[in-house]
């Protein structure tokens, strides 16, 4: 699956423009790690989606963060997200 990147929350790592290939079937049989960087359904509106890192892993929820703490929302705002938001791990990043 294939996503481009529109915002600056994960930068130096993502930019905006640039494009990511997402490995779907990464957690079917396993779990995120931490350091991981996932897309996932944006809790507040299931329709968008949202590229972030797993930073911490509490009671099987995800708490995630943007690498650009001052562009990101994030889990500081919206709490840990459910692993059936997941949609798969980052696989490819190609430099718009």
């Amino acid at each position: 699956m294939r996503f481009r990147i529109e915002d600056r929350s994960m930068e130096p790592t993502l930019k905006s423009g640039d494009y990511i290939i997402v490995n779907k079937l990464a957690y079917v049989f396993g779990k995120p790690s931490k350091g991981d960087v996932i897309v996932f359904k944006d809790p507040k509106e299931k329709n968008k989606f949202l590229v972030k890192r797993v930073s911490k892993i509490i009671s099987n929820k995800y708490f995630v963060v943007g690498d650009n703490k001052r562009y990101s929302q994030d889990s500081r705002h919206f709490g840990p997200i459910n692993k059936n938001l997941i949609v798969g791990k980052l696989l490819m990043h190609i430099r718009q």
